[in-house]
């Protein structure tokens, strides 16, 4: 229980803390990357201010725009034309120049409110250029756009877009992709040793509580052993007293019969005790399957006979694989299926035992058709104490039996599934490795 708790708290906290600094470091890196794109808007529009500067002062404007276009790492393109609006060059390293600036004039367009040429775009520049602004095209590029009014020293006045393809958010990302990495799995790394320390410190009091708690049980427990077998033996000399009265030996078939349901209980906490405690190990041997079931099969047949129920035992005809295990531990791990499946099963019904090896391992399946397990109460009942009869009608039952079976199995690398069986009752499906001497 306090393993399975320090699990979930420590899954807890690392998810808590986790989804956390996931977010705020998505929103740093979202910030960054805006960071950037402002950045490389600021230096285009600087860019385009010594475009302007440089073609003011020089008349080959096609030796200006070359040196632009060759430049690798800048990836301008552009198109200019003079004060007669007639076109004088476009760059050709782009394939969809016309309509990005077809666009971009659309978008100034809405930004002054009436219809602009190239030519009115002139009256409606200030400083020499425009804004920068960012077009969005049908292939899910964007792209930078400016527009500059350049005047010559020779007189001449020429309008020029200037179209850059947009950073995107993969290459602005993808640079520091390694160091954001880096970053994350480091936190994570801190995350979870702090999460360790955390759920230690948190869950120490609750150990601590339940530790004394068993510490007191398995006390107890040894305490009334001594009691117990002192009151059942007292019990038995009086009814070997010669002429006891009838209400006498029916006081003391009461008497036995709880001094018996007490020593049950006592063996199953002692048992639980010494599997907390951790200083409790199994007797491997070989063990001979067949006789083991049918021995189960002979003991439990006359039990349910008694309550009017049939009992089959399905086993395969060849012969088992070695199998090595805790013959008295197997032995009481199917005893308390079959004991659960005889108690709530009804009269006239039927209780089946099946066995076989699949995959390396040995299943035994114990199938009733009795009362049935609750969905709700399906996820409970393998917890100590735990009875879905909230009545406790069942005297004989104290909610130990399953989870003494799943310390058991779990003790034995095993593992236990629980089905409804078709038309009411429950199925167990008990797996136990077949391992080697």
């Amino acid at each position: 229980m306090v393993k399975r708790l320090k699990r979930n708290l420590h899954i807890l906290l690392i998810g808590s803390l986790m989804l956390v600094f996931t977010i705020v470091f998505c929103l740093l890196i979202h910030q960054n990357i805006k960071e950037k794109r402002k950045n490389s808007i600021a230096y285009l529009n600087r860019m385009a201010s010594m475009l302007i500067f440089s073609m003011e002062k020089n008349s080959d404007y096609r030796e200006i725009l070359s040196d632009y276009e060759n430049s690798s790492w800048l990836h301008y393109s552009f198109r200019l034309f003079s004060d007669t609006d007639s076109f004088l060059y476009q760059s050709e390293n782009l394939e969809d120049c016309s309509a990005i600036i077809d666009t971009f004039l659309d978008t100034l367009q809405h930004h002054s409110g009436y219809a602009l040429s190239p030519l009115e775009l002139k009256d409606c520049v200030s400083s020499g250029q425009s804004a920068a602004y960012t077009i969005s095209m049908p292939d899910r590029k964007n792209y930078d756009c400016i527009f500059c009014e350049i005047v010559t020293g020779y007189g001449i006045t020429y309008g020029l877009f200037i179209v850059k393809e947009s950073d995107s958010f993969a290459s602005l990302l993808l640079p520091e992709l390694k160091f954001y990495i880096c970053i994350w799995l480091g936190v994570f790394l801190f995350i979870i040793f702090l999460s360790r320390i955390l759920t230690r410190i948190t869950v120490k009091p609750t150990e601590a509580a339940i530790q004394s708690q068993k510490d007191f049980i398995a006390a107890v427990s040894h305490e009334c052993k001594a009691p117990l077998a002192a009151i059942l033996s007292s019990a038995e000399m009086i009814a070997a007293i010669p002429d006891t009265p009838d209400t006498v030996k029916d006081h003391i078939h009461v008497i036995d019969l709880e001094v018996s349901r007490m020593s049950r209980l006592i063996g199953d906490l002692l048992l639980l005790s010494s599997i907390d405690a951790g200083n409790w190990s199994f007797r491997m041997e070989e063990i001979n399957i067949d006789t083991l079931l049918i021995n189960l099969y002979t003991k439990y047949e006359q039990i349910c006979k008694k309550k009017n129920i049939l009992l089959q035992l399905n086993i395969p005809d060849e012969c088992y694989p070695p199998f090595y295990s805790d013959t008295d531990r197997l032995n009481q791990i199917i005893s308390i299926f079959l004991d659960n499946a005889v108690s709530y099963s009804l009269p006239e019904s039927e209780i089946s035992l099946n066995a076989s090896v699949e995959k390396n391992k040995l299943t035994i399946t114990v199938i009733d058709h009795g009362i049935g397990i609750n969905d709700k109460d399906k996820p409970f009942i393998f917890n100590r104490f735990f009875q879905c009869d909230k009545s406790r009608t069942q005297r004989e039952h104290f909610g130990l039996g399953l989870s003494i079976a799943n310390e058991l199995v779990n003790k034995l690398e095993g593992k236990i599934w629980l089905f409804d069986t078709a038309g009411g009752g429950c199925t167990f499906k008990i797996f136990i490795p077949l391992k080697q001497q």
